[in-house]
């Protein structure tokens, strides 16, 4: 895939966050919005408390399954497939890296340096991923603000600058198509077998225990 077809459209909007968005505030708070979508954690420990909780063990192998084939398709495949440079390497940018102190010869931005190829960005996309699965298991109230995150992370990847705004877009659409998958080709499938073995042992666990706790209350 020849990216250069991007790379005014990229460069653009680099500028335009350096020169309206960047400020002292954000320069903390994006470092910290980032992180929740290192890796997916954040919403694998969402995916994993909804398990144990029956009105949200459906979303909850919709998110697991959507987490895994984005962690199959989009890092293990598609990053290495377009081996696409970071921003930070790639000599056309250069001059949107003078701002930042230099060291060892690279740019010192709030972040490390990612080390793995930039597109598409896996933050967004485990993040839309997830979020995305929620809103299709119609959970409203948790997941429209899970989409607003969604966006503030995609958004933090380009404001801190180690990701291309192209690889933003896609791996949000990408991990549209992650959830979508998960959602009508997974979950629907897996999940009366996960709900039949192991959700209702777990329900059953925590009915035995509440049972328990009533009737020790009752004796005391």
């Amino acid at each position: 895939m020849d990216f250069s077809v991007f790379s005014s459209f990229d460069h653009t909007v680099f500028q335009w966050i350096q020169n309206n968005i960047w400020c002292g505030f954000l320069d903390k708070l994006m470092p910290i919005i980032t992180v929740l979508g290192e890796g997916g954690w954040f919403w694998i420990v969402i995916a994993v408390l909804f398990l144990f909780m029956k009105k949200y063990r459906k979303t909850g192998v919709t998110m697991a399954f959507a987490l895994i084939v984005m962690l199959v398709v989009n890092d293990l495949i598609l990053k290495n497939m377009f081996a696409r440079p970071r921003p930070f390497n790639f000599e056309p940018f250069a001059d949107l890296y003078a701002v930042f102190p230099v060291a060892d010869g690279k740019p010192d931005l709030l972040v490390g340096l990612p080390s793995s190829f930039s597109f598409p960005s896996g933050h967004t996309s485990s993040s839309f991923a997830a979020a995305i699965a929620i809103l299709l298991n119609k959970k409203w109230k948790v997941g429209i603000p899970a989409c607003v995150l969604a966006v503030l992370v995609g958004f933090s990847r380009n404001y801190l600058m180690v990701h291309y705004p192209t690889d933003v877009l896609f791996g949000a659409l990408f991990g549209i198509v992650y959830a979508v998958i998960a959602y009508f080709l997974i979950a629907r499938f897996v999940y009366p077998i996960f709900d039949k073995y192991v959700g209702q042992k777990v329900d059953a666990l925590f009915q035995k225990k509440s049972a328990k706790q009533e009737q020790s209350a009752e004796n005391n």
